[in-house]
């Protein structure tokens, strides 16, 4: 034999020797890091309708089941037999032409992809199988790496092992997303066309088959045109393929897209809390376990257990009251909407929530109570008095001069910013004053005191407030920010804020400065007993005591002889609160609390662009009523009258002088001139103003 022969051979040799090596090696190497485990249940879980038991503690502090959910694209499961042909011809067509043939990847094709990512001889080159985008879809490990993608391979091939070709194939089209929040070929045959994924047409098939390829893309409702044009390439693979004659891919090419105008809703209908708290549970599992939502839920739905953060009394409440109309403003039936939160003052954790009146007749419902709105004045608070008290740089005696900051004159007419709601201006005003009564004026003042960047990181690192916005183009050209006067010291922000962040936030308050909780759960539990979820409380230190404390009493004030002073509940218990009204009266808020309970209410019209205007809503007397509720319960029970209070220790109460802002002297008060305030610690100088001769 030549030489160079022998020496042909022996590359070759040992070239097979490299490449068997190789793969070897990251075979090994992904058996490492891979868990077929969790992949076989995911799989497996597609197929089973399994129930979510959601629990919360009761009054007793006993777990009780709250409600089942049956969860997962198991409710709308479809066998390979209830199916048109044409659905599945479609796919095999347009997807994978070879997958009953090949064992999990298509050699030829992966090579010509991995070819194509060096080379870059065309575009939109794709070589995943139908068992691999079953991986993707079912775990959510969608990187664009190598890793990944021999990740996928070897799982892949994993699966065809363990799972025959039509079990696969089922899974792959009952879990895969078909744009928004649809999933799976019966829930997006009966959204888009209003029918069994079996009584499918050719063309409607079709049409379904390509939505698959880029959901976002070909979504009917959204993009009929681009829609119609995908169908149509799925037709011509089906021709091509052999599976439709050439009269049938005509009449079915030469057919309208024919949607149904309202589309498909689940019967099995949950609570505003239990799927808010859904969401969460999903985007958590996401994160955790590196899945899908489709995983997710996948995983959610194995016969899981959910302890809720939810107080069945509250909730309770909360419901009987926002499904009975007659509580509300004949306006509702126009579109006027409300929503509320409930918060524990002293977990922090959230244990109610309604969003949006009346009896929740469906999933996916818009919730008022987590979409964000402008907080308008009850920001303030937050933004502004309870870091100036923390700083010392004020106290509930410094004086204000309620006057506008910017007085213009402009075509003969004179503009004055800030105004306050209503248009009243009474010149010097202690702190307490300028809060009860929410003045625009000394906000503006208050926020000059402080940098825009310092409120502005401060809302968003300590309360976590992520709708912020730093800088925003409008399609105009005009640049949106948060990080200005009106949206950080009137609440006017850009996007907004959600009343359940909103609601959260104040706890901070009742809690003595200390900001916790903020959870709808505690853990989820496996079927096995394993903790798949543990979700601990968490704790910062915001303010010390005494500024929480000072800040209670303050916001006592509001509801005392403020702009809540029509609230009854403090009759019975201590009560603080903080109303807010967004711009052309967009929104109306109060956010209160007890040292029992923290709650926020909204209202608003949904169009966002309607206001309120002369229309009173009620929505002080609607809070008041559902706190007063309750609270029943807690005015019944409670150990002690002085848990009934919000606690002073530490403060120090004194009378000032209100045109002073200094400690009273006898001739305050014999000018009257005399009010009560509560201190971290003292004004250092008495009031001098009185008693000169």
């Amino acid at each position: 034999m030549k030489r160079w022969i022998k020496v042909l051979l022996s590359v070759l040799v040992a070239a097979v020797i490299l490449i068997t090596t190789v793969i070897a090696a990251l075979g090994a190497y992904v058996n490492a890091i891979v868990d077929y485990n969790l992949d076989e249940k995911l799989f497996s879980s597609a197929h089973k309708s399994n129930t979510v038991t959601y629990m919360a503690y009761d009054g007793a502090g006993e777990l009780t089941e709250v409600c089942k959910e049956a969860s997962g694209p198991a409710l709308s499961w479809v066998s390979i037999d209830e199916v048109s042909p044409w659905l599945k011809l479609g796919y095999i067509s347009a997807e994978d032409r070879d997958f009953y043939k090949h064992r999990g990847i298509n050699v030829r094709r992966t090579v010509a992809a991995a070819a194509n990512s060096v080379l870059h001889y065309t575009s939109g080159f794709g070589a995943s199988t139908i068992t691999q985008q079953v991986i993707k879809n079912i775990s959510g490990d969608n990187e664009r790496t190598i890793a990944r993608k021999i990740s996928e391979v070897f799982r892949a091939i994993h699966l065809e092992m363990s799972h025959t070709k039509d079990e696969i194939f089922e899974v792959y089209m009952n879990v895969i997303p078909m744009s928004g929040n649809i999933f799976g070929v019966r829930e997006a045959s009966l959204s888009y066309f209003g029918k069994e994924p079996s009584e499918l047409s050719l063309a409607e098939a079709a049409t379904m088959v390509g939505i698959t390829n880029a959901p976002g893309r070909y979504d009917p409702f959204l993009h009929p045109d681009e829609c119609r044009e995908k169908r149509d390439s799925v037709l011509f693979a089906m021709r091509d393929c052999g599976v439709i004659t050439e009269d049938e891919y005509c009449a079915a090419a030469n057919a309208p897209l024919v949607l149904v105008s309202d589309g498909y809703r689940r019967a099995n209908v949950i609570s505003w809390f239990v799927e808010s708290a859904r969401t969460e549970i999903l985007a958590d599992l996401c994160d955790r376990y590196s899945l899908s939502r489709v995983g997710a839920s996948l995983l959610l739905s194995s016969g899981t257990k959910v302890v809720l953060t939810v107080d069945p009394a509250v909730q309770a409440v909360l419901e009987e009251y926002f499904e009975d109309l007659s509580h509300f403003p004949k306006e509702v039936g126009a579109g006027l909407e409300y929503a509320m939160v409930v918060c524990d003052s002293g977990s922090g954790d959230i244990v109610g929530m309604i969003g949006a009146v009346g009896d929740k007749c469906a999933n996916r419902l818009f919730n008022y109570a987590t979409a964000p709105h402008p907080p308008a004045s009850t920001l303030k608070p937050l933004a502004l008095y309870a870091p100036l008290l923390e700083k010392g740089a004020v106290s509930w005696s410094t004086l204000f001069d309620d006057a506008p900051t910017e007085v213009k004159e402009e075509d003969g007419e004179i503009y004055m910013y800030p105004k306050n709601s209503p248009d009243i201006y009474e010149g010097r005003i202690s702190l307490y004053k300028a809060l009860i009564s929410s003045k625009n004026t000394v906000a503006a003042q208050m926020y000059g005191m402080l940098t825009p960047s310092e409120i502005f990181n401060s809302l968003k690192e300590t309360f976590e407030f992520n709708t912020l916005v730093e800088s925003k183009m409008c399609a105009d050209g005009r640049e949106l920010t948060d990080l200005a006067l009106a949206p950080l010291a009137m609440g006017q922000l850009t996007e907004g804020i959600s009343l359940v962040d909103l609601t959260h936030a104040y706890t901070v308050f009742p809690c003595d400065g200390a900001l916790r909780g903020g959870r709808t759960y505690y853990g989820v539990i496996g079927s096995d007993g394993t903790v798949l979820l543990d979700n601990p409380s968490k704790e910062k230190r915001v303010f010390k005591e005494q500024t929480a404390r000072v800040m209670n009493m303050m916001l006592s004030g509001v509801a005392e002889e403020g702009t809540a002073r029509s609230i009854r509940l403090k009759e019975k218990i201590d009560t603080a609160a903080k109303t807010g009204t967004s711009s052309w009266n967009k929104d109306k808020l109060l956010v209160g609390y007890t040292p029992y309970y923290t709650a926020g209410i909204w209202c608003g019209f949904k169009d966002g662009c309607s206001g309120v205007g002369s229309l009173n809503p009620n929505h002080i007397r609607i809070w008041d009523e559902v706190m007063d509720r309750i609270h029943e319960r807690v005015s019944r029970d409670a150990e002690s009258e002085d848990l009934l209070h919000f606690c002073t220790h530490g403060l120090q109460g004194a009378f000032y002088c209100k045109e002073s802002g200094c400690i009273a002297t006898d001739a305050c008060k014999d000018c009257a001139t005399v009010e009560y305030g509560y201190f971290a610690s003292m004004p250092e100088n008495e009031c001098t103003i009185h008693g000169r001769e």
